[in-house]
């Protein structure tokens, strides 16, 4: 009887442990877009505002664009592809360009234009990397002073 109980316990603890491991990657695999809003003039009109989004994206699809920035990312090694340009066009298939609101410092909301990265809660990091690097180019593409950088020791 005690061998039965003895298994029974071992069963249990076997259940609880794969029950957790398939938890965390569950979690870890859930999709975690990574974005960086634009505010935008409250006073455009909607069809300019499509219009910038169009471009923008079109821009940011630029193979030689993100390239750069793969190579800039190191996103081979990162992303554990073989080159820089299967990490090009793996970017090219998770950017995003679209139209949102984003909180201004008064208290109010205002139009934005969300530059981000699609991808899964264990690549957030990447995502986040990835997010803002692409503002870069998007502040030379709108021909945007970028703000100073605060960096952190």
């Amino acid at each position: 009887m005690q061998r039965w109980i003895v298994m029974g316990v071992v069963a249990m603890m076997l259940m609880l442990g794969g029950g957790v491991f398939a938890y965390s990657t569950y979690k870890q695999n859930r999709p975690h877009p990574m974005w960086v809003p634009l505010p935008l003039n409250p006073a455009l009109p909607g069809e300019k505002r499509q219009e910038i989004l169009k471009e923008l994206t079109a821009k940011l699809k630029d193979e030689a664009l993100l390239l750069q920035v793969s190579k800039d990312l190191e996103l081979p090694r990162k992303l554990h592809l073989r080159s820089d340009e299967e990490a090009a066009r793996e970017v090219s298939k998770r950017l995003f360009v679209r139209l949102g609101d984003v909180v201004t410092p008064m208290g109010g909301t205002a139009p934005s234009l969300n530059v981000g990265v699609s991808g899964k809660a264990k690549d957030a990091g990447i995502s986040g990397e990835i997010a803002m690097r692409l503002m870069q180019d998007v502040w030379k593409i709108l021909g945007i002073k970028p703000p100073p950088r605060k960096d952190t020791f």
